[in-house]
């Protein structure tokens, strides 16, 4: 029995989300990944905020009291500021589809109506994933006046750039600065705090003493161990990385190790289809590989990612809210079904994180 057009915009909002049917074989997706939606917006990694921004607290100073002392000894005390808040504004999204009453199909019964519209749904949700994997694995806002303002990316938090004018010229070392045309990171000047610094280097051949030998040096040097236990939002030094670069650089890795090197088979390693070094996986992003994506790169990056030190957070009441069907301005038998997002990715620890470029051109096979 066909529904009456009364009931299709309550249908779509409730009836849909429990009856969902699927019966078509989805090949749109362009890319082989989509790793914000595994990587990043997994439950576990999610937090609410009830803010106007996105704000949270870095203990970035001691006071430095510590003293050797003999007999008679005048004792000194110092204060300083050792806490800074991070602060930045929410990146806001929206996306939708819209369906006309007088279609076919809302002449059909409930179950061919709810296949038809679980289509249109997650169709949805795909663009947003879609939408936010080329913001999480682009560059980032341009500047802190952009507008609208989107959420932050992986290379805003994780820098190849010394001086916030040109990306990758960053010497080997605690040299990731904040972005291009930034002067801060999360409210925080890096100029005013070495260890608001992530670790970068250049390199020129994936081989054992340049490329592997540089990724396994930032792997010790961005192991931080606190003296005492502390009270931090995400341990430090309990690291949960994952070396993420692109395909041509998986490859070559591969080939190192069917040369079949004694030296090497301490660093490198694999099983199955996956690279380690040190044995983090070594994953390729193909929206940093594809031709076909907005944000496809030729400086062969590779991206050291402590996935400990990352939170998205999402604004109360914004996480990927879904409204009900309202009616088109201009078309009165149009209804649009829209989702709206508001979060932001946050890093409490720059330098567990470090960026590897090459300094020649790379070119990926797609």
């Amino acid at each position: 029995m066909a529904l009456g057009i009364e009931q299709v915009d309550d249908f779509v909002a409730s009836y849909l989300q429990k009856y969902p049917m699927g019966k078509w074989q989805d090949i749109s997706s362009v890319l082989q990944e989509y790793m914000f939606a595994s990587r990043i917006f997994d439950g576990a990694n999610k937090r609410e905020m009830a803010t106007s921004r996105c704000k949270w607290k870095l203990k970035v100073d001691n006071n430095d009291n510590f003293q050797i002392v003999g007999l008679y000894h005048r004792d000194s005390s110092s204060r300083v500021n050792v806490l800074q808040e991070g602060d930045v504004k929410w990146g806001m999204s929206t996306t939708n589809y819209h369906y006309d009453l007088d279609e076919e199909i809302f002449k059909s019964g409930p179950l061919e109506i709810v296949d038809y519209m679980d289509l249109q749904e997650q169709s949805m949700m795909q663009d947003y994933f879609t939408g936010m994997e080329d913001v999480m694995f682009g560059a980032g806002p341009s500047s802190s006046t952009v507008s609208p303002f989107p959420p932050l990316s992986l290379l805003h938090w994780i820098t190849s750039t010394s001086d916030s004018v040109t990306e990758n010229n960053a010497t080997e070392g605690f040299t990731g600065d904040a972005p291009v045309n930034w002067s801060d990171v999360g409210g925080i000047n890096p100029a005013d705090y070495d260890q608001w610094k992530n670790r970068a280097f250049p390199y020129t051949t994936v081989d054992r003493d340049d490329f592997v030998e540089k990724t396994i040096n930032s792997m010790d040097l961005c192991s931080f161990k606190p003296p005492v236990v502390r009270s931090d939002i995400k341990p430090e030094g309990k690291h949960r990385w994952e070396l993420l670069t692109t395909h041509s650089r998986v490859a070559a890795a591969r080939r190192l190790l069917q040369l079949g090197n004694d030296n090497i088979k301490d660093d490198l390693a694999a099983h199955s289809s996956t690279v380690y070094i040190r044995g983090v996986p070594m994953n390729w992003v193909p929206a940093w590989t594809n031709s076909n994506s907005t944000n496809a790169r030729t400086d062969g990056i590779i991206l050291g990612v402590d996935w400990n030190t990352f939170d998205w957070y999402y604004q109360s009441g914004r996480n990927m809210r879904k409204n009900k069907p309202f009616r088109h301005p201009e078309m009165s038998n149009v209804r649009v079904r829209s989702m709206d997002d508001a979060g932001q990715l946050v890093c409490y620890n720059r330098r567990a994180n470090f960026r590897g470029y090459s300094d020649v051109t790379v070119t990926e096979t797609t």
